[in-house]
């Protein structure tokens, strides 16, 4: 990162809830029992010295109701860092994900044929940075032990197909197949049951296999101008059981679930917020920090359109909580719109440019 001329400053949301999710993180923060440096370039925080800094703009959001004299306020006491994204200074590639709302079953039915399953115990996650500190932060390496070997984990081909997970009491509930892949994708989300019941599920860990997107193995079949999660989904519930499956398995990156009361948590441990919440490649990128991102949002000409006809420029403050299996480097970005069909519509429209910035706070 590198400072940089502050942005325009302009919020398409409520400010009240933005200050309610900084207040959020200023206490989860504050019971830190390892605190870490917030580190953006060649300036260096430490974790008390941040949260001051979170402290101070919750301060001026509550004592300037007036968005623009809090967005001059905040300009006067915050210096802005742009990342080095992929194209250059501030630039990003942004997508966007939510929370999914899907039917399903306590028990496997013909429509409801695909289980999700909890983090098996013979998953072993191996942390190299216990070895030798140059791997610290990098990701773990997921597998299993066969004897005395350390072996990848399954591949989603062979936990769908082969079923070398059945018979394990793992099975959460069952959903439709092609839910279930993109459940995973999101890494949580709430399943209706057909007694009403709602089964809320969050990450819980994930096979270790690199993640593959579909759209790359779909390019011949969908054009890439309407290339989406819309898109992908019709055109993979057009398809044959078999062959269905068979681009599933393209993607060997499978992910299990837990069931708890809360909704989606993030990286950080709080639940996503709405909008607001970013996730980003920790490697890089200080968890709990306060940014700033400007991108274009879709715009659709109907109720029932599935690919955006327009976008509109927009920018909001954000928090940076989250990360995700695809959103590796410095120029990924992947922005939580929020839960149920209407984030769903979005979200799954979201790919574009952006641009990113992290708020640090002057010093003195």
């Amino acid at each position: 990162m590198r400072r940089a001329s502050p942005p325009h400053l302009a919020d398409d949301l409520p400010i009240a809830p933005l200050l309610d999710a900084v207040d959020q993180e200023i206490r989860f923060l504050e019971k830190a029992t390892e605190p870490r440096a917030f580190i953006f370039g060649e300036r260096v925080l430490t974790h008390e010295e941040y949260l001051r800094g979170l402290r101070r703009f919750e301060q001026l959001g509550r004592s300037f109701p007036e968005p623009e004299a809090f967005f001059s306020a905040v300009r006067e006491e915050f210096d802005f860092y742009e990342v080095y994204g992929q194209k250059g200074w501030g630039d990003v590639f942004l997508t966007s994900y939510y929370e999914p709302l899907i039917a399903g079953s306590d028990k496997p039915t013909e429509r409801f044929s695909q289980p999700l399953y909890a983090a098996p115990e013979d998953l072993v996650a191996l942390d190299l940075g216990l070895w030798d500190p140059k791997f610290a932060g990098e990701r773990k390496l997921r597998g299993r032990m066969e004897g005395r070997t350390f072996v990848p984990y399954y591949s989603r081909e062979q936990i769908d197909v082969r079923n070398v997970l059945k018979g394990r009491k793992l099975e959460l509930c069952w959903v439709d197949p092609v839910d279930a892949f993109f459940l995973q994708i999101q890494g949580s989300g709430t399943v209706e049951l057909p007694d009403g019941k709602r089964l809320r599920l969050n990450y819980s860990e994930r096979n270790g296999h690199s993640y593959e997107s579909i759209s790359q193995f779909l390019k011949g079949a969908i054009p890439p101008e309407r290339m989406n999660l819309h898109t992908i989904e019709v055109h993979l519930r057009g398809l044959p059981r078999a062959e269905l499956q068979r681009y599933l398995n393209l993607n060997p990156s499978y992910v299990f679930f837990k069931s708890l009361e809360e909704s989606a948590l993030t990286y950080l441990g709080l639940p996503a917020v709405d909008g607001r919440t970013i996730a980003t490649d920790q490697r890089y990128f200080p968890k709990g920090a306060l940014g700033f991102l400007l991108f274009a949002k879709p715009k659709f000409d109907a109720s029932d359109a599935i690919v955006p006809k327009a976008s509109e420029p927009v920018s909001r403050f954000v928090l940076d909580q989250d990360i995700g299996g695809a959103i590796k480097g410095g120029g990924r970005v992947d922005l939580f719109w929020g839960r149920g069909a209407e984030a769903k519509l979005y979200a799954g429209a979201m790919k574009g440019r952006g641009r990113l910035y992290y708020l640090v706070p002057k010093g003195r």
